[in-house]
Order: C-alpha cells, then sequence, then structure tokens
C-alpha cells in the first residue's frame, strides 16, 4: 500500500480514531474505483463510477488538509450515479467526521448502507497525499 515518489498508490483507507472501522479505497481502472466499508459486524463493497470526476475526491481531501483550523459547515462528493457520497465535517476540537453513504440500487434487491468514520485534523495530510496518490493529478 506504501507508494514510493511518483509512483500510485494501489489503494489508501480512513481508519477510525475511535474504532475499528475502515473504509479502503482500491481497485482503480479507468472511471471506476471500489469503495469497501468495514465496521464491526457491517461490511459492504461497491465498484464506484466516477466518470471524470475521481480526482474531484482527492481535490476534496487536499482541500481538507489545506485548512489551517477546523472548519464550519460539511464538504463531500457524490459519484455521479449516486453509489458512493462522502461528507466530512469537523469539531472546533480537531474531530472530523466522515459521513458515507453507499447503495446499490435499480436491482431486484436494492441495498444502502450508511456509516461514519471518525479521523482527525493532524491525519488530512497524510490522507490528501494517499488520496492524491492513489486518483491521480486533476486534469490541467
Amino acid at each position: 500500500m506504501q507508494s514510493l515518489a511518483g509512483e500510485a498508490m494501489s489503494e489508501f483507507q480512513i481508519e477510525s480514531s475511535d474504532t475499528e472501522a475502515t473504509l479502503l479505497f482500491s481497485g482503480i481502472r479507468g472511471d471506476y474505483f471500489t469503495v469497501a466499508l468495514s465496521s464491526g459486524p457491517v461490511n459492504a463493497r461497491r465498484d464506484v463510477w466516477a466518470y471524470t470526476d475521481a480526482h474531484g475526491l482527492a481535490d476534496l481531501f487536499e482541500w481538507m488538509a489545506l485548512q489551517s483550523k477546523p472548519w464550519s459547515g460539511t464538504e463531500g462528493w457524490e459519484s455521479l450515479e449516486g453509489e458512493f457520497n462522502i461528507y466530512a465535517s469537523c469539531c472546533a476540537l480537531g474531530a472530523v467526521t466522515f459521513d458515507i453513504e453507499m447503495s446499490h440500487l435499480g436491482i431486484v434487491e436494492e441495498w444502502r448502507v450508511t456509516s461514519r468514520i471518525k479521523s482527525e485534523f493532524g491525519q488530512l495530510p497524510s490522507l490528501a497525499t494517499k488520496a492524491r496518490s492513489f486518483f491521480g493529478p486533476s486534469p490541467s
């Protein structure tokens, strides 16, 4: 999972600062990537079609990492077809909350999973570096 300078990462994850919960990003291929949530007894995995906007997810992590102090409000990213959404908020004490929603709709047995993963303000620069390495540069 580690990357050498200039080498793309094959996966990265957000790890909870409070529990064993993780959100793993992996398997990037063209306009698709895979996201997998593991939180206690809940495990969900979904292929996400980002079309041309996967870099927007890396942009979100970089924006959060560039904040000099906790921000107010919620910032987020949604896939074009709505199968994956992630929103982040940060309290004044620096606790970052990622609200995650994954779904597979339009099939016979539809499903939707929502969860929260807690992280820390100080972890954002590392997450941003990993996200950019995974998703690649933004188009010029």
